[in-house]
């Protein structure tokens, strides 16, 4: 009779443990969602006239980058140009995901000390995500324009066109020369008190300037 109910015992137990471990495997399997990739570091900048200028990207008279990422979706933010001109930010206005924008208008905002400089798309598209740091770290549009300070992303329907219209190379390199150049000529005829020995711009020389001053300035190179 004991050995009866040690057999039963042990099939009851063998029962459940099977029922237990098909139950488990048959659960499904949740993978755990992966983390939003970074927008992809560009690639060393070479010097020119002083500014950084990353050749893996495209540019826009405007002092705005393009940056193909997968498909007919790009990148885009601030040259290095454009965000010594404007100075450091303090909050980035950019617009929401579905807005649609057209290449050489008005798209971005950004406010500094010295006021609101705004910049043109160097595109035009749909856009399709926005840069959230931003909306707690304004000043990454300005400190790392290049990286994780990009503004937002479009997708563009006409890619290919929209890339042609911009521009890269020797083209880029000779039209920062340029930029660089007249704009030294307008700080020697606005302050000279905004130049380094040497000619250099000082690091922070739009908040050393009267906002009439930079708002021009800010028109003039930003296309605004």
């Amino acid at each position: 009779m004991t050995v009866i109910l040690i057999l039963l015992m042990v099939t009851v137990f063998m029962t459940l443990d099977y029922a237990f471990g098909r139950r488990t495997a048959m659960q499904p399997i949740v993978a755990d969602e992966p983390e939003a990739l970074p927008l992809p570091q560009a690639a060393e900048p070479v010097w020119v006239g002083g500014y950084q200028l990353p050749e893996d990207l495209r540019y826009h008279l405007g002092h705005t980058w393009v940056r193909p990422l997968s498909g007919d979706v790009v990148a885009v933010g601030l040259d290095d140009f454009a965000r010594r001109l404007v100075g450091k930010a303090q909050s980035v206005a950019v617009p929401e995901p579905g807005s649609r924008l057209t290449a050489g208008r008005s798209a971005f905002r950004v406010t500094t000390s010295t006021g609101d400089a705004d910049l043109v798309a160097p595109i035009s598209g749909e856009v399709v995500e926005v840069n959230s740091r931003l909306s707690t770290q304004p000043n990454l549009a300005t400190d790392e324009p290049y990286g994780r300070g990009w503004l937002v992303k479009i997708k563009s329907h006409d890619l290919a066109s929209g890339l042609r219209n911009l521009m890269n190379g020797s083209l880029a390199r000779r039209w920062t020369e340029d930029a660089r150049a007249r704009l030294d000529m307008q700080l020697v005829a606005l302050s000279g008190s905004v130049l380094q020995d040497g000619g250099e711009p000082v690091a922070d020389f739009a908040a050393h300037l009267p906002e009439e001053d930079w708002q021009r300035l800010v028109q003039e190179f930003l296309l605004s």
